[in-house]
């Protein structure tokens, strides 16, 4: 504001400076002639009243004039010149200043030189005789006298703009100061001028609505922080040129990706593979994690402002999904096989292609083949039902209760293969389901059964210790390689297929187990060496003697 005020003001004062030196000039010049003229005409008065008086006597007498004084007669000839030879001078009858004083009395010309760069004035008195006496000087031209005083007045006009700027400058920051001290947060305290009291009173409204703006915003910058913060999924804001306008702290624990970073090359390729207008997906790798990309449009007055991302992981959901594949898998290769030596031993049969003596086998070979059939769909469907996490009903019971079930529905199996059965068990009481339990002491036994070496024996052990509830199953059998342990619980996963298709397996057993254990809140342990044997313990959380019983 101030160089503004400054400027006008100073421009206004030079102006009028300039005008004011222009005018001047043109009122002096007018002047200068206007008294110059004046004196000729009282000069020429003089030397007509003495011409009158005594003639040519009058004009000789006159010494040391600065005039130039001429007498004509009336038919225009020169009688006297006190600077020429009258002899020589023609006839001025027809002179502007001459013509002019015969007729009216009196007359007056300028002539201009331009190469002596002068000016003549003439003033003529008609005399009494009808003669005429002219009076002329010559001197500078008023221009040319005012050029000389160009100097001092070129000085003069310095020194004047000199004295508009020091004054502009003064102006306004008179003007200006109060205006600079004004406070904009009170404009009504201010000590301003009279004339802006109502612009600070507008403005005394607003800056109240902004504040209370501001504070509406504050409180939802806070909310939405909060929000943000506390969310599990990622959430990213970009705007066009793919800079981070906004993230939340699990963006960090997701992707690695902080504020000032910039948006990582795939996750870049996920949202430029279409539109940016468009919702796009994608799956982005981190330290072994599955991340989903979620990208949004952010739009405002249908203009493309930005784009929203979300982050996700969905490692769990990926890894159950490729269980679910491979599960899928598995069911149809395991399904198939029995299937086909079915239909495969009764399509010989329909045709009578086998022998008489053989038949008993290939009956025994479709029973065999259906009982695993039928024992391979019961698995799956029992581990169905415990993939779908169903609220099984818990009850106080008695741990040794369904191990002892389990013990007397495979007695038969253990005498078929040859193996001895041990068994240490002691009452301890725990909060879970029956059935449950019963599976997984089933299939534990089962197994201990199924792979033991001839001959072998197996030990089951029910305990409490240290207020836990454990159910051992410690075997003689073939053992497990170090390489499989981690394995042995995935469904279909057979550490000797051949040896699990020869003794009946459906390598669904230990997955029924591991689930079962986790809906009763316990955990599994395995111990194997290869050519030894191997012991699952299973430990579940056990009631301290006295305690309610009652479903939770």
């Amino acid at each position: 504001m101030f160089k503004k005020i400054f400027r006008a003001s100073f421009l206004l004062t030079s102006l009028v400076l300039f005008f004011a030196v222009l005018l001047s000039t043109i009122v002096l010049s007018i002047d200068f002639d206007h008294t110059e003229m004046s004196a000729l005409a009282s000069q020429a008065d003089l030397a007509a009243s003495g011409v009158n008086t005594s003639g040519k006597k009058y004009l000789k007498n006159l010494k040391g004039e600065n005039y130039r004084i001429t007498w004509i007669n009336s038919k225009g000839k020169v009688l006297y010149d006190n600077e020429e030879n009258p002899k020589k001078m023609g006839n001025h009858a027809r002179r502007e200043e001459v013509a002019e004083a015969m007729k009216k009395g009196t007359g007056t010309s300028e002539r201009y030189s331009t190469t002596l760069s002068t000016v003549t004035m003439y003033y003529a008195e008609r005399l009494n005789n009808g003669g005429v006496i002219r009076i002329a000087i010559t001197r500078n031209s008023f221009w040319r006298m005012l050029l000389r005083l160009l100097s001092p007045l070129l000085l003069i006009m310095l020194l004047a703009v000199l004295v508009s700027w020091f004054l502009a400058k003064t102006l306004s920051q008179t003007i200006v100061k109060p205006l600079n001290e004004m406070d904009l947060d009170k404009p009504l305290e201010s000590k301003a001028y009279d004339e802006i009291k109502p612009l600070l009173t507008r403005l005394d409204s607003q800056n109240k609505q902004i504040a209370d703006q501001m504070e509406q915003l504050h409180h939802r910058e806070k909310e939405l922080k909060t929000v943000t913060d506390a969310m599990q999924e990622g959430l990213i804001l970009i705007d066009l040129d793919d800079w981070i306008l906004l993230s939340n702290p699990a963006v960090v624990s997701l992707l690695g990706l902080h504020d000032t970073d910039p948006l990582p090359d795939d996750v870049k390729e996920i949202i430029d593979k279409n539109s940016r207008l468009a919702h796009t997906e994608g799956i982005v790798e981190r330290n072994g994690r599955n991340i989903q990309i979620s990208a949004s449009p952010i739009i405002s007055r249908k203009i493309l402002k930005g784009t929203s991302i979300l982050v996700v992981d969905v490692t769990e959901e990926y890894h159950e999904e490729q269980v679910r594949r491979e599960f899928t898998a598995n069911v149809s290769h395991e399904l198939k096989t029995p299937l086909q030596s079915i239909m495969g031993s009764a399509e010989l049969l329909e045709n009578h292609l086998v022998k008489d003596e053989d038949r008993d086998g290939f009956y025994k070979k479709i029973h065999e083949s259906s009982a695993q059939l039928l024992t391979l769909i019961d698995d799956i469907i029992r581990l169905s039902h415990l993939d779908e996490n169903q609220r099984f009903e818990e009850i106080k019971l008695n741990l040794k209760s369904p191990v002892t079930e389990a013990l007397e529905a495979l007695q038969g199996s253990a005498y078929r293969h040859g193996i001895k059965l041990e068994t240490n068990l002691s009452d301890t009481m725990i909060l879970a389901n029956f059935r449950l339990v019963y599976e997984i002491a089933y299939n534990l036994i089962d197994n201990s059964i199924r792979y033991n070496k001839e001959k072998g024996k197996t030990k089951i052990t029910v305990k409490e210790h240290r207020g836990q509830a454990i159910l051992q199953v410690a075997d003689t059998g073939i053992g497990i390689p170090q390489e499989a342990q981690n394995r042995i619980f995935e469904r279909f996963y057979r550490v000797e297929k051949s040896y699990s298709r020869k003794t009946g397996g459906t390598g669904l057993g230990l997955s029924i187990v591991k689930h079962a254990v986790q809906q009763c809140h316990g955990t599994i342990r395995l111990e194997s060496e290869l050519g030894k044997g191997s012991t699952f313990t299973v430990i579940f959380p056990a009631l301290p003697v006295g305690a309610d019983g009652t479903n939770k």
